[in-house]
């Protein structure tokens, strides 16, 4: 028999959540909590040393990662400073990724690697030694990392089932003698841990955030202000707005200093300025926010380009008319496939018929 409380009418609606149209093609878009949890564990160590290379930039002068056999029970090294042997200083980022809260039985062969190889003269050290998980770690364990004292007796404690056989492969290490003071005079106070929520918030300001997690958090700066100045690298698409005037005017405007006497002339030169210094903000932006070896900037140049050269080529009465014609179309492209469209502005896509005439592409006169 089926029981009526378990049944539905076909027709009913099971999706009790309104689906965008970006969610019908794509699905429900996953939290960053809950992807950082389902990525591998080596993409999540990679992750862990775009965090310390991009939000940490200004701690650290060397990240590097050597998870896997021979790393002696480290993961993500960060080095303060370049210095050798004793005056080296630097930051261990161990990566557990478990499915579940990360608990004492699990990290004490990671100590016990730490105080062997330590006093192996290995490697000296570490100034901070953080656990980052994904899941966090659990109560009993932050309890036992807040308390030094007691971290160092659970892991004498525990070091025979433990550690004692599993540090290195086919030795075994007791914790007898010299070791065994080492170990219980070992600064435990340098064991913390890293809260996961807290890893993706300093990890969505890197540019490394797009990669993983999809979906662009960070907000766009205010555009650059042209500066009273004209550099040299504007030079080109300078003199061609001159031409542009010339052309409408019927005589010949060599200067931007004899615009002043033609106020739709000057009003016009410095709007099209500004845009051109959006479109260079935005440039900045995207370097600032996606990965390496991402440029996009070039492809929606490409894009603005294509946009607007039929119009560019078209007949036109002046090459003034030809400017505003053409900047007025591409105020109007639409660019979905820009990673960073929800940044783009009308100025931008203006100010980028201006980049291309600066790089020759175009020009307003014949």
């Amino acid at each position: 028999m089926i029981e009526e409380e378990n049944t539905f009418d076909i027709d009913e609606p099971i999706l009790k959540t309104k689906l965008s149209n970006t969610d019908l093609l794509l699905g429900k878009p996953i939290e960053p909590i809950n992807r950082l949890q389902v990525i591998s564990d080596t993409d999540f160590e990679d992750l862990v040393r775009e965090w310390s290379c991009g939000y940490l930039k200004d701690t650290y002068v060397k990240v590097k990662r050597c998870g896997g056999s021979g790393d002696m029970g480290r993961d993500v090294i960060a080095y303060v400073n370049n210095e050798k042997g004793k005056n080296l200083v630097w930051d261990n980022y161990q990566c557990k990724h478990y499915n579940s809260p990360l608990s004492p039985s699990a990290i004490w062969i990671e100590l016990g690697k730490l105080c062997y190889y330590t006093f192996e003269k290995q490697y000296p050290a570490p100034r901070k030694y953080y656990f980052v998980t994904p899941k966090g770690i659990s109560t009993k364990l932050s309890n036992l990392i807040d308390n030094p004292g007691k971290l160092k007796e659970g892991l004498i404690k525990e070091w025979v089932n433990k550690c004692q056989n599993n540090i290195t492969s086919g030795k075994k290490i007791e914790l007898i003698g010299d070791f065994l003071a080492y170990v219980e005079n070992f600064d435990f106070s340098i064991i913390d841990d890293i809260d996961p929520q807290e890893l993706i918030e300093q990890h969505s300001k890197t540019k490394y955030y797009y990669y993983r997690f999809g979906g662009i958090h960070r907000t766009r700066p205010e555009a650059i202000e042209p500066p009273d100045k004209i550099f040299p690298d504007e030079l080109l698409y300078v003199k061609k707005l001159l031409e542009a005037y010339s052309d409408h005017h019927k005589s010949v405007i060599q200067d931007i200093s004899h615009l002043s006497a033609h106020s739709n002339y000057i009003n016009h030169f410095n709007r099209q300025r500004k845009c051109f210094y959006s479109a260079e903000s935005l440039m900045k932006f995207e370097r600032d926010t996606l990965p390496p070896g991402v440029d996009a900037f070039e492809d929606l140049k490409q894009e603005v380009y294509d946009g607007i050269i039929d119009i560019v080529e078209s007949d036109h009465s002046d090459g003034f008319v030809r400017v505003k014609e053409v900047c007025k179309s591409a105020r109007n492209l639409n660019m979905p496939s820009y990673p960073l469209y929800t940044s783009i502005k009308g100025n931008d896509l203006n100010g980028l018929c201006h980049h291309l005439a600066n790089e020759d592409k175009i020009s307003w006169v014949d």
